[in-house]
């Protein structure tokens, strides 16, 4: 298990940096090409699209990585359900755009909202594919396709954007990356599997079942996440969301990049260790330790230095959006400890039990966005903030206790060594770096005052993290 882990982390690494990369670097392109209020326009198809796309795969991925056996029928039953699930989508998002538009009183809403609604369709096709994928640790062929849809996804939403496509252009990339990741999948990524002609719902009633449950909890996750672009957008409009999103997004690509490493992997683990308690406990602790050595680190850099990584990554046109990203760079730090749940309750079954933190936590959220949104955006980035540092605790009090029995600090020191790491090495990097001229030069010395000194500090104090950290590099 120890060996596929590496491997599997390896590969998976290996694809969401680079894919981040490329991200980073469309969206240093794009801020410069297209306006904040085509940024907005996208943040409102993304907080529909985001919701309407879980359908597409009926909640049924973690149920298939779930089962320790399921059969070629059932598999065949759930795929053309799923692809028939996705067509129904893609054109009910067409035929419901102009209401979604009267929604936020964007007329110009409509029509990059029904292109954008064909990659439920085109995600579908392929879904299938990768799990199964995932769910035998064959993450080597899937980081390959996920590598080369990126590229070929930030190619042409640079060229569109070139061109003036503006909100067109983020459109062209979401449907250039679902469907070239479908198309890869089955070329290079089934493994001789192929869905057969067969649907009988009856013998995948089980999973659909449990399915309805983790559909449920992703809707609400979901919900959580999109939550603030909702609220906001329609409190404040498009042009205020758009210099809110912009600094979001770069901190939601730092959780993308570094969570989905541990979550994609520690699922499968996770579930072949359901039946072993300390195993699985050793897991999900290790997983919180490595994500928050990993994102602390990051996070506080770009609270740090967050005016000179706003001059260089988006220009001096979205320098009032500098102290947003210092906030939110805090809520994406707390907001990370609390991902690695969901792989823990999908990989042993508590689809209920997922299903009603889920909820909870976006019925709050919501309730504190919406009263916090009216007085601004930074009282909103801070409630959130806020929200998500208490989540912790709350997280441990009716889950974790629960599901691995934990103790309270046996949890808490898994991210609390790190952030007390942290801390010191961000006011040391930002010593060395603040009478440094100009910005670019200046971030380049505080990012790598602040890595050579948490490197040090981390084998000192940290020596788990430091350890696997040099395991992993040393692996071939």
């Amino acid at each position: 298990m120890r060996a596929e882990a590496f491997s599997a982390v390896r590969w998976t690494s290996f694809v969401t940096i680079a894919r981040v990369v490329l991200q980073t670097l469309q969206l240093m392109v794009l801020a410069r090409l297209v306006a904040p209020a085509d940024f907005g326009l996208m943040a409102m198809i993304v907080s529909i699209t985001a919701f309407i796309q879980l359908f597409a795969d009926l909640g049924v991925s973690n149920s298939i990585i779930h089962a320790r056996q399921i059969s070629h029928e059932v598999l065949s039953t759930l795929y053309w359900l799923n692809v028939a699930v996705g067509a129904a989508l893609s054109l009910a998002i067409w035929l419901a755009s102009p209401a979604a538009a009267d929604f936020y009183g964007e007329p110009a809403l409509v029509t990059p909202l029904s292109l954008a609604g064909l990659s439920f369709f085109l995600l579908a096709i392929g879904q299938q594919v990768k799990v199964l994928a995932e769910k035998r640790l064959a993450f080597r062929s899937v980081a390959l396709v996920e590598m080369t849809s990126a590229v070929v996804s930030t190619i042409v939403a640079i060229v569109a954007a070139y061109q003036g496509a503006g909100v067109y252009a983020l459109v062209l990339a979401v449907l250039t990356l679902t469907g070239g990741n479908s198309i890869l999948y089955f070329l290079f990524v089934r493994d001789g599997w192929l869905p057969g002609f067969h649907l009988r719902f009856r013998e995948a009633s089980s999973h659909l079942k449990a399915g309805a449950f983790l559909l449920g909890t992703s809707l609400a996750n979901t919900f959580a996440m999109q939550s603030d672009v909702i609220i906001i957008g329609r409190i404040l409009g498009s042009a205020a969301l758009g210099a809110y999103t912009v600094p979001r997004e770069l901190c939601l690509k730092v959780m993308m990049a570094t969570n989905p490493i541990m979550t994609r992997v520690g699922t499968p683990l996770m579930a072949k260790a359901q039946d072993d308690p300390d195993m699985l406990r050793r897991i999900y602790l290790a997983t919180i330790r490595m994500t928050s050595s990993v994102n602390f680190p990051i996070y506080a850099a770009m609270a740090t230095f967050r005016h000179e990584i706003t001059l260089v990554v988006f220009g001096p046109q979205w320098a009032g959006s500098a102290d947003l990203l210092g906030i939110l760079a805090v809520w994406g730090m707390f907001r990370s400890l609390g991902n690695p749940v969901g792989s823990l309750l999908y990989a042993t079954g508590n689809a209920k039990l997922a299903l009603v933190q889920s909820l909870s936590v976006a019925v709050a959220l919501s309730l504190v966005i919406a009263f916090s949104a009216s007085f601004g955006l930074w009282v909103a980035a801070s409630a959130m903030t806020l929200f998500y540092v208490l989540f912790v605790f709350a997280l441990w009090a009716f889950v974790l206790r629960r599901i691995i029995d934990v103790g309270l600090w046996d949890y808490t020191k898994q991210w609390l060594v790190p952030l007390a790491i942290t801390v010191p090495t961000s006011l040391a990097a930002y010593g060395a770096a603040m009478a440094v001229e100009p910005a670019i030069l200046r971030l380049a010395v505080g990012l790598a005052a602040g890595g050579a000194i948490y490197t040090m500090t981390s084998f000192l104090c940290n020596r788990v993290w430091f350890t696997a950290m040099m395991q992993l590099a040393r692996r071939t």
